[in-house]
């Protein structure tokens, strides 16, 4: 069973393969939507884009959603491991970066 860690607040939890970074952060008080976000956003369905992390390894993910191809193709020049979190999916052991603060 893959375990994600999020960094910044030191939360660790243990996913079935193939779940996304998105619910068990939510389930788990870690925020992944940041300001008004908190309350308008699309529900994990990866139409308004607002859930970035930072998620590594990329060898124990999926690969980039065709959501997450359109909505961060700025972002990925500058830091290739960010990721939906309600898109990407978990195959092993990773850390995630959430960006709120």
């Amino acid at each position: 069973m893959p375990t994600i860690t999020y960094v910044r607040e030191n939360v660790r939890v243990d996913v079935p393969e193939g779940d996304t970074v998105r619910y068990p952060a939510l389930e788990n008080d870690v925020p992944i939507y940041c300001g008004v976000y908190k309350f308008a956003n699309c529900h994990g369905n990866g139409f308004c884009g607002t859930d970035r992390v930072a998620v590594s390894p990329p060898a124990n993910i999926s690969e980039l959603s065709f959501m997450e191809k359109f909505w961060l193709r700025s972002d990925l020049k500058k830091n290739p491991n960010v990721r939906l979190a309600c898109q990407v999916k978990v195959f092993g052991d990773v850390q995630v970066e959430t960006q709120c603060k």
